[in-house]
């Protein structure tokens, strides 16, 4: 009864306010829900507080309802850190994604991206652990980065002591937790932090990430500066919590993006996904092009009609839920590419995949 109502007020709310100019070719349900958006709060002013209640209800609210097929366990590596295991009784599939919710580095947990890892469980019938990570700004930079890779390192453990083979545990994440995910796979060609990863992730699986506190003038950022459920205002906010030291901002473990050619030559292979109603939007393209520049074998899904943070929208956009499945398909590319022997730069290929 409840998401009825809140679907009636979403089309009430559309006919009520007139579509952005900037939404004009957004998909026709993701524009509904951005106008109500934009008519019940504004994200860019809430408090940290409120905007992690507004995620997690949102994300529950929005998204399809949970798969109850898909076994969890959740488990406590120390005070900071916790895991969220997924698992499906029938799979024969021996690969794992360690995954990173999204949030700026200042909102989200295990339960906004409960559903999205249930869904990535059961589609590719592998295991999927969840990391939830300290948060600005009680825990500024490089607090989060550093419980990824403490995170990163138990799980591999664990994997590899279960007889799971490292070639087929890769990391991914979307938004901030893209940004995680790129973290550790730097941090273990060049280690600037406290804590080094042990292992390098097979594959990194990325999307919308956010991976450059430094962007201010790109033509996503200016263009969507107002009026979406992320705007660069937003990111800027999140940006200068999790790293208030400007300083520091320019960092590798604070900016992947960063990164100069001979480190990025050392990376695994990646999925790079970006949405075009989004700020992160020429974060994400730049740094596949730098990743291909360095020869690394990087693939690229854009998804031309829909805004950051489609992924918890499925149970509102049939449009939002195609592009998730689509996004999840791309796990057995990438999986296909770390399962060869050579040397990356030898081995692997640069491929594209056609913009939907």
């Amino acid at each position: 009864m409840f998401d009825w109502i809140l679907s009636r007020m979403a089309r009430s709310a559309a006919a009520m306010v007139p579509p952005h100019p900037a939404w004009l070719g957004m998909d026709r349900q993701m524009r509904k829900l951005m106008t109500l958006i934009q008519w019940v709060s504004n994200p860019d002013v809430q408090s940290p507080k409120s905007l992690r209640r507004s995620y997690r209800l949102s994300s529950n609210l929005w998204n399809i309802p949970a798969d109850p097929t898909v076994m969890v366990r959740d488990e406590s590596l120390n005070d900071d850190i916790s895991l969220r295991w997924y698992t499906v009784a029938d799979s024969d599939n021996d690969q794992c994604l360690v995954y990173y919710h999204g949030g700026g580095m200042m909102i989200g947990d295990l339960d906004t991206h409960d559903r999205f890892c249930r869904r990535i469980a059961r589609k590719r019938r592998m295991t999927v652990v969840a990391v939830d990570y300290r948060l600005a700004p009680e825990h500024p930079f490089p607090a989060g980065a550093e419980d990824a890779i403490v995170a990163w390192n138990a799980i591999a453990e664990k994997w590899q002591s279960q007889g799971g083979d490292l070639r087929q545990l890769g990391i991914g994440g979307d938004s901030a937790g893209g940004y995680l995910a790129a973290v550790v796979c730097q941090q273990h060609v060049r280690s600037t932090l406290s804590v080094k990863p042990e292992h390098m992730p097979a594959w990194q699986w990325l999307i919308y990430p956010m991976l450059n506190c430094l962007d201010r003038s790109s033509s996503s950022w200016v263009t969507y500066s107002h009026d979406l459920i992320l705007t660069s205002q937003l990111v800027a906010r999140f940006h200068d919590t999790y790293v208030p030291n400007k300083e520091e901002q320019s960092l590798i473990a604070a900016s992947p993006a960063c990164a100069d050619a001979e480190l990025l030559a050392a990376l695994p292979p990646a999925v790079v996904i970006t949405a075009e109603y989004d700020p992160l939007r020429d974060q994400g393209v730049a740094y596949a092009r730098a990743l291909k520049g360095a020869e690394v074998a990087v693939a690229v899904h854009h998804e031309s009609k829909l805004p950051h943070g489609y992924i918890n929208f499925t149970g509102f956009s049939d449009a939002a839920l195609r592009a998730t499945e689509k996004a999840i398909s791309l796990i057995d590319m990438i999986c296909l590419q770390a399962r060869r022997t050579l040397p990356v730069k030898t081995q692997y290929k640069t491929e594209k995949i056609e913009r939907t």
